[in-house]
């Protein structure tokens, strides 16, 4: 059994955008990312998250979301910086390949999106997808990203929590976007990591409980 990596961060982590040269011609500019990187680290910020929803990571190719992941690694090593990465809204065999380069890269966290045609219907079909991901980076804490109004998979989350904890050996917790806070804040454990996603509720989300969020 593979000894999974502690997962310790707890605040705020940047959803960072994937930056590119020319818009035009959408070639992604690498060599900025450090920079942008070193910024953010000066600004306070001493987390990421890479191809998430801001990133649009759903509409790279499979080379970009790994290139990205790269520079990033690099640069977060370089700042000390907590790097979480987004492998999911592809084919499942491309969300397999991206776990275990993330795997291989030694990122702090993988957050994963559901199955987007063939949705999950319920909180054990959800694990079940779930599951099958974080087999590929056993070694990885793994998290799922609810975001209901784009994936339209919209299951208990407090369910789907209490399952996965049992099943699923490396998962550590969600990326919460939605705005139902008294779903959100029934998820909330010590133990668990729970980030917020979603702005409007952050307040009535602090004084709930939430101690991190993505935004």
């Amino acid at each position: 059994m593979d000894q999974v990596r502690p997962f310790t961060f707890r605040g705020l982590m940047a959803p960072v955008f994937t930056p590119y040269t020319d818009t035009s011609q959408e070639i992604i500019y690498y060599n900025i990312i450090d920079p942008y990187a070193k910024w953010l680290k000066e600004k306070g910020i001493d987390a990421v998250l890479v191809n998430g929803t801001s990133g649009e990571g759903m509409c790279l190719s499979q080379q970009e979301r790994m290139g990205t992941t790269e520079e990033w690694h690099r640069a977060c090593k370089k700042y000390g910086m907590t790097l979480m990465v987004q492998i999911g809204g592809a084919a499942f065999v491309n969300v397999a390949e991206l776990a275990k380069h993330a795997e291989n890269l030694g990122v702090d966290a993988v957050l994963c999106l559901p199955e987007l045609y063939f949705k999950p219907k319920n909180e054990q079909e959800l694990v079940r997808y779930l599951a099958n991901v974080a087999k590929n980076c056993p070694s990885t804490p793994v998290l799922y990203y609810h975001f209901p109004l784009m994936s339209k998979v919209d299951v208990s989350m407090p369910k789907f929590i209490n399952l996965a904890e049992k099943e699923i050996e490396n998962f550590v917790g969600i990326k919460y976007t939605s705005g139902d806070l008294s779903e959100g804040s029934a998820c909330l454990r010590p133990h668990r990591f729970i980030f917020l996603g979603t702005n409007t509720i952050l307040c009535g989300a602090l004084a709930q409980g939430f101690d991190s969020s993505i935004m």
